[in-house]
């Protein structure tokens, strides 16, 4: 069984049968920004309808490859997934399933690609037989190509908010463009946050302290450390951003955090084994409710 819900007004506009289920193998249900899809493994993702039945269809391994939505940037409407063959990755639309195919120069191949507001990049070689890449092509969402630049490292595909490059704990961080924005070393990968123009990276490697900087992207300055909890981040209004620990078994933790200071503003940590859940699709906060019998979209107070 399964509830279509309308995000806008909360109305259920289906409840009954689907095939779509939440165990692996199966046609599992993933949410992107505004757009929910289902992938089944070795087979490809499919569109959802508003009945829960499956739409459009693109092939590949079933897997969608997409980050944990660390920004307030809206999160583009195209996706990636492996196809198995020569060419790595495929670009598609989270709107109709319709392929984006690069302008690639016929002595080129390609290896992943990772999408951003704007467009995506693509890794390349010249090489038949090489196993890393020695460029990185960047597209807008047609598929022309805007720039191109020597590959420093591979793409990280758990930031689709800019394009980054990293190999041995150092990375490049790109505008949509292809233009260097600021050199990161001691980079981790996948922990990074985009707040305004400032992206706030975790240098450190150990899960046992936060050593958080934020990189000017206007000049590619790099700040003092920010020792605040930036892990699970939910959303922002550019002066504070809300952050969330999820604990079970102590409760869910809640807390702004000054973006300017790096401080704490405000921070609530539920009951435990409370339902309670804060979360972000698209740019809407949504919370579910201590008893888990209600979702409720979040806005200001009057």
């Amino acid at each position: 069984m399964a509830w279509v819900i309308d995000a806008h007004t909360g109305r259920v506009i289906y409840q009954g049968p689907t095939d779509l289920s939440t165990q692996t193998g199966h046609l599992g249900v993933e949410q992107l920004g505004e757009y929910a899809v289902a992938g089944k493994m070795n087979q490809g993702i499919y569109g959802i309808g508003d009945t829960a039945n499956t739409t459009w269809f693109v092939p590949g391994d079933g897997h969608v490859v997409h980050d944990s939505g660390t920004t307030d940037i809206p999160p583009p409407p195209f996706a990636t997934q492996d196809t198995g063959s020569a060419d790595r990755m495929v670009v598609f639309s989270l709107v109709d399933g319709k392929v984006v195919q690069p302008q690639l120069d016929a002595n080129v191949r390609p290896f992943r690609a990772v999408v951003y507001p704007g467009g995506f990049a693509v890794e390349v070689t010249s090489d038949k037989v090489a196993a890393t890449p020695d460029a990185v092509l960047f597209f807008d969402t047609d598929g022309k190509l805007l720039g191109k630049d020597e590959a420093s490292g591979f793409l990280e595909t758990s930031s689709q908010v800019l394009p980054i490059t990293s190999s041995r704990s150092k990375a490049v961080v790109y505008s949509p463009q292809g233009y260097p924005l600021a050199d990161i070393t001691g980079f981790n990968e996948g922990l990074s946050v985009l707040l305004g123009t400032r992206l706030f990276v975790n240098l450190s490697h150990s899960n046992a302290k936060d050593e958080w900087h934020p990189y000017d992207l206007d000049t590619g300055a790099k700040g003092p450390m920010c020792q605040a909890d930036m892990y699970y981040f939910v959303g922002s209004d550019g002066t504070t951003a809300v952050f969330t620990s999820d604990r079970p078994a102590l409760g869910e933790t809640t807390h702004g955090v000054d973006i300017a200071t790096c401080t704490d503003r405000w921070s609530f940590t539920t009951k435990p084994g409370a339902y309670r859940k804060v979360w972000r699709i698209n740019t809407t906060l949504v919370q579910l409710s201590d008893d888990g019998t209600e979702l409720m979209s979040l806005v200001a107070p009057n």
